[in-house]
Formats: structure tokens, sequence, C-alpha cells
């Protein structure tokens, strides 16, 4: 499933490429498979008592061959897939707001006076989008975490580098979304066994084509459930690199569901994505 963090982010990935693979071939070995299994099980474990909600002050950069652009806001989290984003002008004042459960969106563009919403496989084919972006947790992608894994269904694998330990399992398939269906789509995950962090993941199509790869960094220090200060998103056609930045990370209290929802302005443009 897909949460939209911020359109700015959608807008910037492109088809996938082709590199060659991080990860080596699938244990076989019986013991390998149940020890990798127990670390991942274990880490689930702990990630599931985690805080429900999660914000922090986000700043975005886009380096590509054609085009840098930038854009900072507030990004509000609320597992499994519920996502809020606001950026505001210098005087505080909200200029755009952007809010996904998963499954449809919302957005509301202040200055251009528009409301615009829909279902997320609508508003990722208009925009040319890889649907399979759809198919992932974006609670968990943004804040480091595993997300919603059947540990039973999991390859292991080593990293060609010695970092870890390769997880890999498959992303659903969806009815509704028919390019989806025929695709072996895969999530990968990187993790250092002895820290049990997430290093990195990557959503491939089979094992050899990237559709994006999200690598964690810097950590927070002496916490748990611990949020990465910057995810690099890579792997997108024509070597573009996104960049997050987080600072001021917080745990709230609550975050209603009423807070992920956008109410549409008198004297604003509706337009409606099936």
């Amino acid at each position: 499933m897909l949460a939209l963090t911020a359109p700015i982010i959608l807008l910037m990935l492109t088809l996938s490429s082709c590199a060659r693979p991080d990860w080596g071939d699938a244990f076989q070995a019986q013991p390998a498979i149940v020890s990798g299994r127990q670390l991942l099980a274990a880490m689930a474990a702990e990630e599931g008592k985690c805080a429900l909600c999660r914000d922090a002050d986000v700043k975005l950069t886009l380096k590509s061959p054609l085009k840098d652009a930038a854009a900072s806001g507030y990004l509000l989290l609320r597992q499994p897939s519920s996502i809020k984003f606001v950026c505001s002008n210098p005087f505080g004042q909200p200029i755009f707001l952007a809010t996904s459960d998963g499954a449809r969106f919302q957005q509301l563009l202040m200055l251009q006076k528009t409301y615009r919403h829909g279902q997320v496989f609508s508003y990722l084919a208009d925009n040319h989008l890889p649907p399979a972006l759809a198919l992932g947790n974006w609670g968990s992608w943004l804040s480091g975490g595993l997300g919603q894994v059947k540990v039973e269904a999991t390859e292991i694998r080593p990293d060609r580098q010695h970092r870890g330990l390769w997880f890999a399992w498959p992303l659903p398939r969806l009815t509704k979304a028919p390019d989806i269906a025929k695709n072996d789509l895969w999530e990968h995950v990187l993790v250092d066994a002895e820290k049990r962090l997430l290093l990195a993941r990557v959503i491939s199509e089979g094992d050899d084509k990237t559709i994006a790869r999200f690598d964690y960094g810097e950590r927070q220090a002496g916490k748990p459930c611990r949020q990465p200060g910057e995810i690099v998103i890579s792997g997108l056609e024509g070597g573009s690199v996104i960049r997050l930045v987080f600072s001021n990370p917080q745990t709230p209290a609550e975050c209603p569901e009423d807070l992920f929802r956008l109410r549409k302005p008198e004297n604003f443009q509706e337009i409606y994505m099936p």
C-alpha cells in the first residue's frame, strides 16, 4: 500500500532501472533459514511495540540530470499506512497539504484553489508512475521499519558487501491493477543482524529490475524505534536521487484518523480521480 508523503516525491519517481543486485542466491540450508527468520521475527515483534504515531519536520531535495527541486514541510505518520504532509509559507500559512490512507489520496493546493482526490492507483497512472509503488507500506518505508511482513514466507540471502542479511518477500498481486498482477514484484530489506537495524530497502521486479531503493542513515541514538535522520531514494530512471532529511522527530500521544482527512474549501475547484 502506498501512503503519499508528498506528491513532490511521487512526481519524481519514474520508471525502474536495472542494476546488479546487492544480494546473492537465497540460502538453502535449513539452519541458516531458521536463524534468519528468528532474527526477522524478533525485529518484527520489537517494531510492534513502537508508537502508533510519528511526526517530524522534513526537507526534500531532488538531484537529476534534467532539474533540481526542493521542498520542506511537516510530516505526520500513523501506522500502518496513513500519512499527512503540510508545506507552509514563511508566515506559517499552509500552501500545500496532502494525505493518504494507502488506498485513497487528497490534496489541497491553496494558491491554485484546487482540491484533488481519488484512488492512489489513478494518481500513479495519471503521473506515469510505477503502479508497484501502491503496494508498499509507506508508513514503514518512511520510518525505516519492516512493515507487515510474513516471516515464514521470506527468503534469506547474503549481502555481497558483507553488511548483513537480505530478507525478501513477494508483494501482493492486486486484480484491480492488471499491470501489477502480471509482474513478479518483490520487497527486499537489508538488515544489520548485530545491531538489528534495517539499512536499506529495494522494491524490484524480479531480482534485477529495481523500481525504487531506500537507504536509511543517521538513526536516532539511544531510543527504541529509531527514526532515520536521512532517507535517500535512488534506483530511478535517469539517475535521479531524492534525499529526505528529518529533524525534530517526535511520537505524538494521539493522531486520530480525522487528522488525515481534508475538506474542500468553498470556491475550490474539485478534481476527482476514480
